[in-house]
């Protein structure tokens, strides 16, 4: 599950992203994702096939795949359980990134605030899909680019 983007907006900025972290940031990052991703797989019931699209960076599929993405919204604190934004625990879990890149940090926050405004969709897997298209789509036009955790 390595390149899991749980679309997290978190990790599509990440994934987006032009900088220099620490490969031992970038080391219990990935751990986290690999953690994530297992557990929101099981919780889920997500396909294979849409478990491969995350890992490319794609959106799943299948409602199930969705709702992995919503899973690990939920596990960082993008999404609460109910499925509405929680934009004040996303800007609180960026404090390890601010120590690792401020410029990036500031981004992020932005990138989180503007996608806030998305609006709700009812169904919170389909909710957390918009959250990742928003997140991908700002971090480009913060000129965020793909290199960050390799």
């Amino acid at each position: 599950m390595q390149g899991l983007l749980f679309s997290a907006i978190l990790c599509a900025a990440l994934s987006l992203a032009k900088s220099e972290l620490s490969a031992d940031f970038k080391e219990k990052f990935m751990a986290k994702m690999e953690s994530v991703g297992e557990k929101c797989a099981a919780e889920t019931g997500a396909p294979q096939e849409d478990i491969a699209k995350i890992i490319t960076k794609e959106i799943p599929t299948t409602h199930e795949g969705r709702c992995m993405l919503f899973c690990g919204h939920r596990e960082f604190h993008i999404q609460k359980p109910d499925g509405s934004v929680d934009v004040d625990s996303a800007v609180a879990s960026l404090e390890t990134i601010k120590a690792e890149d401020e410029d990036i940090y500031n981004k992020l926050v932005q990138v989180y605030k503007t996608c806030a405004q998305v609006p709700v969709i009812a169904d919170p897997c389909e909710y957390a899909v918009a959250l990742s298209e928003c997140g991908v789509h700002e971090a480009h036009k913060l000129g965020i680019d793909s290199r960050i955790l390799e």
